[in-house]
């Protein structure tokens, strides 16, 4: 039975399902879980409230800053989970990432599968006031949609054809086949409505001034202070946060953020790089903070430019791959919290094929100068690498700089503000991109690898890949996609087109005043249910 002869409410199931599945990481969870035991309910002091409060300010320390909050215009993780509390999808994702209704309070499969029809919540405004109705919705798709709008995130749609507001409170979102993933992309920011006004007054000031509908709004963003929003008092979902407001506040050397957070300038670090690990059993053993991890849906790696010679030539790309002693780069840059990554899917991703550990270059020096000596690169060739600037990436970027040294390639490091990173980075000036994703599906292949993804930094087209690419985002049969990933992995890693390096896992870490926090498997945290004691 093919998707489109399934019925409406069975398609339902399998989408939902689907994220249910995706969303949760296998690789270490009961270990997780139960490091997360002691305090993932209310806090570790005895004394607190018994019940949900409301007013305070959750004030977070983070590594990075977005490059925008135009939720078309970047694909960093910092922005997306900042976007997540400005904008409203229309749909969401709750703790164990069951769909929950967002902007829309229902819907319906139709058309074979291929028509998802929203119904909306009534009167629902966003933070300009202007209505937040089918019209907005279908607007904002063609925004995103556009080819003017050149969107590095359109990939979060899906083969979305286009959207059709019905009437005030019904859209319609057209497929050309049915898409099971669908709940990847519509939980998140990136596929929210934005206000068209906003847009329009705006113009490429909306990723510094963003209007969305969500549960807070920004009210300020600076260089010295961050950014701060505050609870939307008109949002139209439930449920409402607890909060007053948020200040994510930007400190890029950890020394400074942890000074922060452990003298009350700010009471909770989490996402991304922003715990750093190197701190982490000083972190653990501090009785005022309470720490939780989880595995992350996350990986770092190497891509080298094929566009750039030698890395056209496979043995070079095998040579470098040889190079890399990922346990000691775990070890001395991370403080061995992360485990070898060893395909282009990280191994909490279902699709993720273990046999691809045996089918990858694994350290070994002398194989790799003896490459290098066959391909008439001799001691002393130099090449660029291109990488963030968050410390834990630069440790990183240094354990590779200090290996490579060792067969004879003298790298030289670009370190950089993750904003100019991606920009920069994907230009193609530089041999090697040490690059990194959150994701919680294995589509994360398209992004990725694909030729049109944003994320791409080979830079060579092979259409044999695209095409297996482009088939599992539409194949649902579980066995049948595994096959096709297993074979994108296979294609991946035995051309040595990336090298991947570790899988880190995710840190989070609460003063004793922030109730209720609770790590999700992305390593963000649900603020809707946070209050201060």
């Amino acid at each position: 039975m093919s998707l489109s002869d399934l019925s409406p409410q069975a398609f339902d199931r399998l989408t939902r399902d689907y994220l249910k599945r995706v969303a949760l990481p296998r690789r270490g969870l009961l270990a997780g879980a139960a490091a997360m035991a002691g305090t993932l309910s209310l806090g570790g002091r005895p004394g607190f409230a018994a019940g949900p409060q409301a007013g305070g300010t959750l004030r977070v320390g983070r590594a990075e800053e977005p490059d925008t909050l135009d939720p078309h215009k970047t694909t960093l993780s910092v922005s997306s989970m900042t976007m997540d509390q400005i904008y409203e999808p229309l749909a969401r994702r709750d703790f164990d990432n069951t769909v929950v209704p967002g902007l829309a309070e229902s819907w319906e499969f139709s058309n074979g599968n291929r028509t998802l029809t929203f119904r909306l919540k009534p009167g629902a405004r966003f933070h300009d006031g202007t209505p937040l109705d089918a019209d907005a919705v279908a607007w904002t798709v063609a925004r995103h949609l556009d080819p003017a709008t050149a969107s590095t995130s359109t990939f979060f749609l899906g083969p979305l054809d286009r959207a059709e507001a019905l009437d005030p409170e019904t859209v319609a979102y057209h497929y050309t086949e049915p898409f099971v993933p669908v709940w990847v992309g519509l939980t998140l920011g990136y596929t929210a409505p934005m206000s068209r006004a906003a847009v329009a007054e705006k113009g490429d000031r909306i990723g510094r001034e963003p209007v969305g509908g969500g549960p807070f709004r920004l009210v300020s963003w600076s260089a010295d202070r961050g950014m701060r929003l505050e609870r939307f008092e008109d949002y139209a979902v439930n449920p409402r946060p607890h909060l007053d407001a948020i200040e994510f506040i930007h400190y890029p050397e950890d020394s400074t953020r942890l000074a922060a957070l452990e003298s009350g300038e700010i009471n909770a670090v989490y996402f991304g790089a922003s715990v750093p690990l190197d701190a982490v059993r000083r972190l653990r053993r501090n009785p005022d903070l309470s720490l939780q991890e989880r595995p992350a849906q996350m990986m770092r790696t190497l891509i080298f430019n094929q566009s750039m010679p030698p890395f056209d030539t496979l043995e070079v790309r095998q040579a470098f791959s040889h190079a890399i002693d990922q346990e000691r780069l775990i070890a001395f840059a991370l403080d061995g919290h992360a485990v070898p990554a060893h395909s282009p899917i990280a191994s909490s991703i279902i699709g993720f094929n273990p046999a691809v550990k045996d089918k990858g270059y694994g350290y070994d020096p002398e194989r790799a100068r003896a490459l290098l000596a066959r391909n008439g690169i001799a001691e002393g060739f130099e090449c660029t690498l291109i990488c963030n600037d968050t410390p834990v990436i630069r440790r990183s970027a240094e354990v590779v700089q200090a290996q490579l040294r060792e067969i004879g390639v003298a790298v030289s490091i670009e370190s950089l503000p993750i904003a100019q990173w991606a920009a920069l980075s994907s230009q193609g000036g530089h041999h090697i991109s040490l690059s990194t994703y959150t994701y919680p599906d294995a589509d994360i292949v398209f992004p990725a690898i694909h030729t049109t993804g944003a994320l791409n930094r080979m830079f060579k087209t092979y259409p044999e890949l695209d095409a297996m690419i482009e088939r599992q985002r539409v194949t649902a049969d579980q066995e049948a996609r595994q096959a096709v990933l297993n074979d994108i992995q296979d294609f991946v890693i035995t051309g040595a087109h990336w090298k991947p390096l570790f899988e880190p896992l995710n840190f989070a870490v609460f003063s004793d005043e922030v109730r209720n926090a609770r790590l999700m498997a992305g390593g963000d945290v649900l603020l809707s249910e946070i209050w201060m004691d």
